[in-house]
């Protein structure tokens, strides 16, 4: 199982756009900035051959401010190698 904690993430928070005046603009924006290693890791991804997926995980946060936002963390899902699966074999007593 691959280690999780050493995978490049990135986060990012969406808040309420203040500046929406008309049911057309988004009720809520925010920016992803994708570091060099995060974007190194894509490419390796797909250099594989196989597509890169994106897991995403959000929280419901509050600011300092006290303006509630969505904070959201994204990292490339791994796939699961095939582990071997090991059987103890009990002992009935027989020689075969």
């Amino acid at each position: 199982m691959p280690d999780y904690a050493d995978l490049p993430t990135v986060q990012f928070a969406i808040f309420k756009n203040k500046y929406a005046t008309t049911d057309k603009h988004p009720e809520e924006v925010g920016e992803l900035e994708m570091t060099r290693e995060f974007m190194k890791a894509l490419v390796e991804k797909a250099k594989t051959g196989s597509m890169p997926v994106l897991r995403m995980a959000m929280w419901n946060n509050t600011s300092k401010a006290g303006m509630p936002y969505k904070n959201f963390k994204v990292e490339i899902k791994q796939s699961r190698e095939a582990q071997p699966v090991e059987v103890e074999e009990e002992d009935d007593g027989l020689n075969f």
